[in-house]
């Protein structure tokens, strides 16, 4: 706090001869004692230490011409040492009123100012204060110089003026009421704020305390001492504080977030309307208010531990957490302050929901709701990182069989239906932590703790069962098998993604085996696996780096062994995985969808070459070729046979296309479609591997075709027995009958031939005529076969 250097020791009157007439000691036991009936001179020249003979003399002089004095003079003062005294008279009609002024501190401060400008200007900074003396009538006796620095008023010009009357108008009335109050001998305490006009007409506010002066002996007031201080400043920071406040109140009300600040005591000091809504009390209510009275079910919760941690160890917090009482998440910020505490809140349960469901998003399928393959992977993980002493984590790959019908046949939203159903009845097979989730499409994946591979079959053989249990949608019934394949860790991997890789490729191998099976992983699997791999990779080229050749294999009549015609067969020659099986690369065409392209480019090739070869040999060449069920279920299949025809000019006659049974039956209504307008062009259709599918009587009289061709598998040496035979005979004569002409395939011996010949069959094909032979070959066969071939 701003302490004074100066202050007023003593005011004292005396007569005109200087004879003290009351004295009032603002420093008692300070000064050596000057009181009524003792001399001003005489005092001075008693005390003064050092100059005060002329001091006294000077003081005699005065009060003998009645002039005012003001001599500054050092008093011994016994073990108080010596202090500086400015010694201050003014005259009157009955004596001189004066004041003995303590300037002993002033007179340091001012020599310490001598060594240092900055201590100079403090002083300077200190010595600011207004002091005046007025009589009991009111009027200024006597003002500080700093009047004249403070108001630009000199002295003279303000003395025997009324203290009231350079205050501003509105300020007069209560100053005059508080002055008389004092002069009537009532002490206050309280600092008067009051405006004083500036000599250039402006107002400076000041803070001013009075004190009354009083004869020491009788009590009676003779006057009052007025120590004022500028505070323009002041009042110009408290306004700008209050204006703050105000903005502050106003952006804390205007904010999206609820505010409180509480004191040490957990009272409330202020809160904005948000959080006293939240909070369920009026606004503008809660100040003064304990925190836990004002929010019930606040206290027992995380949020006022915090508060309360907050509050001891004076921390900052930000945190977020759900509030029970309101059932809502809110975030919160906790400024810890040396008084209290300030908080900001709002509500983010809405947040929160958008967190969960993206979260969700994030880690489970949308469709069935089971988690995913992000998720799985991290409980994968976790699954080995905590590996049990006797169980290997196991993963399952689940592919359905004929899922693709039903989604092409019924629509996606049927299959969404299905995938739904069938996501359910895994989950029911689950074990107690087990987790069952759905990679996308119609993939679904176990993960499961089996103590080894008889365990894992048994939950295998579960799933298995559940699916072949039909499935009904909108009244439909359908069955979907599944194909699994089996990783344990330990045995076949060590990480997630070598459990997912092995379990893929075992599945793979399991789908190859049939419907409804499971396999485990093997060895050697992984190099079936990296050859599909690198079929798969190179097989996206073939077609446009012209890898691929047709092969061409003879029809021979049975009867006469005259050749009626050719088969096409495609075959895939790589550069570095040399000759491919059409085993190997024709399911994984049809699988990836290369089939289409593929089967287009045969057919042209296949007219192209038999236009060529009949116009070169002068006869019509008849040529099979194979159709996929892919290619049956284009748009386009009957428009490409037909620009196939008309680019290579080949007889639509003469060309014959083969279909298998589960190719027709995918969609029996849609072949039936498809072959009738094939029919339309005049081609040749032909049912290939009959007795390798359904097999089914009604198919052969449903489906509008010419040729039958009976599978190889009917005339291997274990098949070839007297009932055999007669199956074969029975076979030919049900075609006949149907109008249909009957192929054999895969013959190889004589005595099947003979077979052949006894039942009537129409032609044949085989190792025993010819093996598949590339153009040039072909070419030269038919150099030799062309004359005892049919005529044009």
């Amino acid at each position: 706090m701003h302490q004074p250097t100066s202050f007023i020791a003593s005011i004292w009157t005396t007569d005109t001869q200087g004879i003290c007439k009351s004295a009032v000691d603002h420093g008692p036991d300070l000064l050596p004692p000057f009181t009524s009936g003792s001399s001003l001179p005489d005092w001075l020249h008693r005390w003064a230490a050092a100059d005060g003979a002329d001091v006294a003399h000077c003081v005699a002089d005065a009060m003998a011409r009645h002039a005012p004095f003001h001599h500054e003079v050092q008093i011994g003062c016994g073990a108080a040492g010596v202090r500086r005294l400015v010694v201050s008279g003014l005259p009157h009609r009955d004596g001189y009123s004066g004041a003995f002024a303590d300037v002993t501190e002033q007179r340091a401060t001012l020599d310490r100012a001598l060594r240092s400008e900055a201590e100079h200007r403090l002083i300077v900074d200190h010595s600011m204060d207004l002091i005046a003396h007025c009589g009991i009538d009111g009027r200024y006796i006597h003002l500080s110089a700093s009047y004249e620095t403070v108001l630009g008023r000199a002295a003279a010009e303000m003395v025997g003026q009324p203290a009231v009357c350079f205050l501003h108008p509105d300020d007069q009335v209560a100053a005059s009421v508080v002055l008389a109050r004092i002069l009537a001998g009532e002490d206050i305490d309280e600092v008067i704020e009051v405006r004083k006009q500036h000599r250039d007409g402006h107002y400076i506010s000041l803070g001013t305390k009075v004190r009354k002066v009083a004869d020491p002996v009788t009590g009676a007031v003779f006057g009052a001492v007025l120590v004022s201080r500028d505070i323009t400043r002041e009042r110009e920071m408290l306004h700008r504080v209050e204006h703050a406040h105000a903005h502050v109140r106003t952006i804390l009300e205007s904010i999206e977030d609820g505010f409180f600040s509480v004191n040490r005591k957990w009272e409330i000091t202020y809160a904005n309307t948000l959080a006293e809504v939240f909070a369920g009390v009026e606004p503008g209510t809660s100040t003064g208010h304990v925190l836990w009275d004002i929010a019930p079910g606040l206290a027992g919760t995380e949020i006022a531990g915090v508060y309360r941690r907050a509050m001891e160890r004076r921390e900052n917090a930000s945190f977020e957490a759900f509030y029970d009482p309101a059932g809502v998440w809110l975030s919160l910020r906790v400024y810890a302050r040396e008084d209290g505490l300030s908080v900001f809140f709002h509500d983010i349960s809405d947040r929160k929901l958008a967190e969960e469901r993206l979260e969700q998003l994030a880690t489970r399928d949308d469709l069935t709701g089971l988690p995913n393959r992000a998720w799985l992977n991290d409980h994968l993980k976790a699954m080995l990182a905590q590996a049990r002493s006797q169980a290997a984590t196991t993963v399952m790959f689940i592919d359905l069989n004929r899922f693709k019908e039903v989604n092409d046949s019924l629509g996606h939203a049927a299959g969404d239906v299905l995938l739904q159903q069938v996501g359910q009845r895994l989950q029911s097979c689950m074990r107690p932590g087990d987790v069952v989730a759905r990679l996308g499409g119609d993939e679904f994946v176990v993960a499961a703790h089996c103590t080894g591979r008889a365990a894992a079959a048994g939950i295998a053989q579960r799933l298995l069962k559940t699916l072949t249990v039909p499935f009904y949608i909108d009244g439909l019934e359908m069955c979907v098998g599944a194909s699994i394949g089996i990783s344990l860790s330990g045995q076949d991997a060590a990480t997630a993604d070598l459990l997912f890789q092995n379990a893929d490729t075992a599945m793979y191998k399991a789908k190859a085996l049939g419907e409804s099976s499971y396999q485990f992983f093997e060895p050697e699997m992984s190099v079936e696996a990296r050859r599909r791999l690198q079929i798969e990779a190179a097989l996206r080229r073939a077609l446009e780096l012209g890898q691929f050749e047709l092969h061409y294999q003879p029809r021979v009549d049975v009867r006469t062994l005259r050749l009626r015609g050719v088969e096409v067969l495609l075959r895939w020659k790589h550069p570095d995985l040399g000759q491919v099986s059409p085993f190997e690369f024709i399911p994984i065409a049809e699988e990836r969808g290369h089939i289409e392209a593929i089967g287009r480019w045969v057919l042209f090739e296949a007219c192209r070459v038999g236009r060529h070869l009949s116009d070169k040999y002068g006869m019509t060449l008849h040529v099979s070729v194979n159709v996929s069920a892919r290619q049956l279920r284009t748009a386009g299949l009957v428009a490409e046979v037909e620009q196939a025809l008309r680019e290579s000019g080949f007889p639509a006659r003469a060309l014959e296309l083969e279909l298998t049974e589960s190719a027709l039956i995918e969609d029996t209504e849609q072949s039936v479609d498809v072959l009738r307008r094939l029919k339309r062009l005049d081609v040749k259709l032909a049912l290939d591997d009959f007795g390798t599918g359904y097999s089914s009587l009604s198919y052969l009289k449903r489906f509008p075709v010419d040729v039958l061709k009976l599978d190889r598998s009917f005339f291997l040496e274990q098949s070839l027995d007297a009932n055999g035979d007669a199956f074969v005979g029975a076979l030919v004569h049900m075609a006949h009958a149907l109008g249909l002409k009957v192929v054999a395939e895969g013959i190889e011996t004589e005595e099947v031939m003979e077979t052949l010949r006894d039942c009537r069959c129409d032609e044949a094909q085989g190792y025993l005529f010819a093996r598949p032979m590339a153009l040039p070959e072909f070419d030269k066969f038919l150099q030799c076969e062309v004359p005892s071939s049919m005529a044009v």
